[in-house]
């Protein structure tokens, strides 16, 4: 046995599981993201359905600001930034229109699975993992609502042969949505009411495997992720919110080469939620008319589309999609 171990020492990997070619060979596929600006190659996302009309039963609350859906007891159930119930035929509409543009773009793009259960925030497929070179890290979600949606994720994941590389557990909590790579050393999150210290402290080991280092930026109480405020358009440019940044993390920006573009106050909330397609090419909000003229003005090309209904959930573009593949930029 002793010889025919150092015989099979030759076999043994040599190489980091998110290696490329390794991957490739063993995946069928680069799986994941070494930044938050190459081109996409796919995406998890959600159409409306159902669920809507379940949300719909909800009633607006004053004091909340928010249409609010509860059980007999009183519980809260979901919620949505409207007043008025939402408009299932133009949610569709928009999420059509955005996934068309990601499929003329060349990406693959990938329904989460669904079962029986009405899952009302599942539109935002951002949140329900992290996506770091090599594959997948499952989120936990800090409402309670939202549970199932690990579960279609994992299913989802297996049936298209992606790597889940690990899970947030225990009594931690992170969401996609304020999470982001920044490049192929450094990640960035949010620290929020949706993103815990536990849940961070998971973050950090899981990318330390790889060598990453973990960037963590504390959010106003008014936001809950990472990319209502900030999102890179290029390889060194950025769309912020500089009035809910700190003044560190913007100078760090700054620092690493990054151009900042600032959002226009007199845009509309969410218009920092975009989706970066590939170096200086976004999908953005048309609403978004002021920061559209800074964009172009930084030699940023937009496309831009309505997405106001889908915004009466709580989130835009970026928060509607899950890159789960973006190519490498040296």
């Amino acid at each position: 046995m002793t010889t025919l171990h150092k015989f099979l020492d030759e076999n043994m990997v040599k190489r980091s599981f998110e290696e490329a070619s390794l991957l490739e060979k063993y995946w069928n596929c680069d799986w994941g993201n070494p930044n938050a600006y190459g081109k996409v190659r796919k995406v998890f996302v959600h159409r409306p359905g159902n669920e809507i009309h379940e949300l719909n039963k909800a009633r607006f609350e004053p004091e909340a600001g928010a249409r609010i859906l509860r059980d007999d007891k009183g519980n809260i159930l979901s919620y949505c930034l409207s007043e008025d119930p939402l408009d299932l035929a133009k949610m569709q509409e928009q999420h059509d229109r955005m996934t068309g543009v990601l499929k003329n773009e060349g990406v693959d793009v990938i329904p989460l699975i669904e079962d029986d259960e009405l899952l009302t925030n599942n539109l935002f497929a951002r949140d329900v993992g992290m996506v770091i070179p090599g594959g997948l890290i499952l989120a936990r979600f800090a409402l309670k609502f939202r549970y199932g949606e690990t579960r279609r994720t994992l299913k989802t994941a297996a049936q298209i042969g992606m790597p889940v590389l690990a899970s947030i557990q225990g009594q931690g909590f992170v969401e996609g949505g304020s999470f982001m790579v920044f490049d192929r050393k450094t990640a960035i999150v949010g620290r929020s009411i949706r993103v815990n210290q536990s849940g961070i402290d998971q973050l950090r080991a899981i990318l330390s495997w790889q060598g990453m280092e973990l960037i963590v930026v504390d959010l106003p109480s008014s936001m809950i992720h990472l990319d209502e405020v900030f999102n890179m358009v290029d390889k060194d440019k950025a769309l912020v919110d500089p009035t809910n940044l700190p003044h560190w993390f913007l100078q760090e920006l700054q620092q690493r080469g990054v151009k900042l573009i600032y959002t226009d106050p007199f845009d509309p909330p969410m218009t920092t939620n975009l989706l970066c397609l590939e170096p200086g090419k976004v999908l953005f909000t048309s609403l978004g008319v002021r920061t559209i003229e800074a964009l172009e003005k930084a030699g940023v090309t937009v496309i831009a589309i309505p997405v106001d209904e889908l915004n009466k959930m709580g989130g835009g573009i970026h928060c509607s999609s899950l890159v789960l593949q973006r190519d490498p930029v040296d």
